[in-house]
């Protein structure tokens, strides 16, 4: 119970400070393939992480069954992602500001370069959990949210893309029903 208890207080917490400064509805070819490259190093870099090992029963056919989601999700691995997340979107939100010639010259996929989101990258596996979850409770879908998802989408190893090499999804909330779609058909096979 007290588990649960901290896991809703730090969940308000994420709502409360869910950082939306950029809406990310129209991502260009160019920054999808920028993101492809930055997935490929990663995984070149990093042994692949198989999801196989990692359970995703509480994903159904009827939506998320949030009591269990709660019951196997790591809270410090949640803090520590969001802490990471949200103060590098502080950092380049600041940074735009203050220099916003920053954005033509480096365009903000830089922060997929950034040490924050490279450490949550090395979390592995165990930031998965707390990354879906951030993007599943959260009701924006900008930046923050975004970079979630393409975290999770780097670990996952998953491939949604289209012919093109885009991506078959524009925001956080459209990446999370592709990886519901997937989870569910790996699960039927």
């Amino acid at each position: 119970m007290k588990k649960i208890i901290s896991m809703i207080g730090i969940i308000f917490l994420f709502l409360i400070t869910s950082c939306n400064h950029k809406d990310v509805r129209d991502i260009p070819t160019a920054t999808t393939q920028q993101i492809e490259e930055t997935k490929n190093q990663h995984i070149e870099s990093q042994e692949t992480i198989e999801t196989d090992f990692l359970s995703w029963f509480e994903i159904t056919e009827d939506g998320v069954n949030e009591e269990l989601f709660l019951e196997n999700l790591d809270a410090e691995v949640l803090e520590a992602v969001a802490t990471e997340l949200q103060a590098l979107v502080e950092a380049e939100v600041e940074a735009e500001r203050a220099n916003p010639e920053i954005v033509i010259a480096e365009g903000w996929t830089r922060v997929f370069d950034s040490q924050q989101y490279n450490k949550v990258l090395n979390m592995g596996e165990s930031a998965m959990k707390p990354l879906y979850w951030i993007i599943y409770k959260s009701p924006n879908a900008g930046m923050y949210e975004y970079i979630c998802a393409t975290a999770l989408y780097e670990l996952s190893g998953y491939d949604f893309t289209n012919e093109d090499g885009s991506l078959t999804w524009n925001n956080s909330k459209e990446f999370l029903d592709r990886f519901n779609e997937k989870i569910l058909s790996d699960r039927k096979r």
